[in-house]
């Protein structure tokens, strides 16, 4: 009898123990710094009506001048300029995206260049159908020209590709940044990837970037990547939910020097290399601090040149979209 006894309670604490490991996400216990700042409704100027805004990114040289970039949701295309006081944020200018590469767009990502113009990344489709493709425009968002993934790639692209896009602006020249939002085929299943593209050659290489999953066992996504400095980039990283127990993160990671090589990962994702992340600030708190309800789709994030940080929601067309002011970037990475 004793003996069953012991055995039952060994059963009893390896599956207490084995529920505790496979426990992640909303109701694990993550120490992850808070986010402090202000949120601001984004007023919506004059022009066409918009909404969810997919992307985030900053005025080269004007530290009151963001531009956000609208989904599919919101066509057409356009690039939305925002001008920025101490205590209001507003929508002073829309830019249609035009051109040749224009079609079956659902923008995800926008980067301004420092000498003008942007690169947007446009979602597609499984299979690559429509095509996952980065879009150089110029300020008046004319398309100059677009770059899109290797072909065999393509049978292992699902519905969730391009998310975001950074640019990284160094010797001995520019690389751009892509996130994915989730798993491609036959890669590792908790893990999404981040290219790499050189802008010059049209070449790739890529990394996995691991993801969490939640209390309910789904699996976090990546909605949008940001070059910081050197070689260390921010992401956001979130699940689909809003409420307080949901996971809506900025992390950071360090890619290697450009003059290293990762493998192209085209054939076999198991083989790439794999990012450590840093879970670096937890936005939840900050809605509520605010009073407000928690934000399910916090889509943009951007460096303004005064060194500031900021991140906007896309409102899926239901809700006013807001802007969150986080602080100085040295203070909080």
């Amino acid at each position: 009898m004793f003996d069953n006894l012991v055995a039952a309670l060994k059963s009893l604490v390896g599956s207490a123990l084995a529920t505790l490991a496979a426990t992640t996400g909303a109701d694990a216990t993550w120490d992850i710094p808070p986010a402090r700042g202000s949120i601001q409704e984004i007023e919506i100027g004059d022009g066409p009506g918009w909404g969810t805004l997919s992307g985030l990114t900053a005025h080269p040289s004007d530290p009151n001048r963001l531009y956000a970039v609208t989904d599919q949701d919101s066509a057409p295309i356009r690039i939305v300029e925002i001008e920025l006081t101490a205590q209001a944020a507003k929508v002073v200018r829309q830019i249609s995206v035009t051109g040749p590469g224009g079609e079956n767009l659902d923008t995800e990502g926008i980067v301004a260049k420092p000498d003008g113009g942007f690169w947007l990344a446009s979602e597609g489709g499984a299979g690559n159908v429509p095509a996952n493709r980065l879009l150089e425009v110029d300020p008046e968002g004319k398309i100059l020209r677009t770059i899109g993934l290797p072909e065999a790639l393509a049978p292992s692209i699902g519905k969730k590709g391009f998310e975001g896009v950074a640019l990284e602006s160094a010797a001995p020249g520019a690389r751009l940044v892509v996130a994915f939002q989730a798993p491609l085929d036959g890669d590792p299943s908790d893990c999404t990837r981040i290219g790499v593209v050189d802008p010059a050659t049209g070449d790739w290489s890529f990394y996995l970037y691991p993801l969490d999953r939640t209390g309910s066992g789904d699996l976090t996504g990546v909605s949008e990547v940001l070059h910081l400095r050197d070689r260390t980039f921010a992401a956001i990283e979130r699940d689909g939910k809003g409420g307080k127990k949901s996971i809506k993160w900025i992390t950071t990671f360090d890619l290697p020097p450009a003059s290293a090589t990762a493998a192209s990962g085209v054939t076999d994702g198991q083989a790439l290399p794999r990012l450590t992340k840093r879970r670096a600030l937890d936005l939840v708190p900050m809605f509520l601090d605010a009073g407000r309800k928690v934000e399910k789709e916090i889509e943009g994030l951007a460096l303004a040149a005064d060194g500031q940080i900021y991140a906007v929601t896309d409102n899926d067309n239901e809700r006013p979209t807001v802007l969150l002011r986080l602080g100085p970037v040295d203070a909080l990475f």
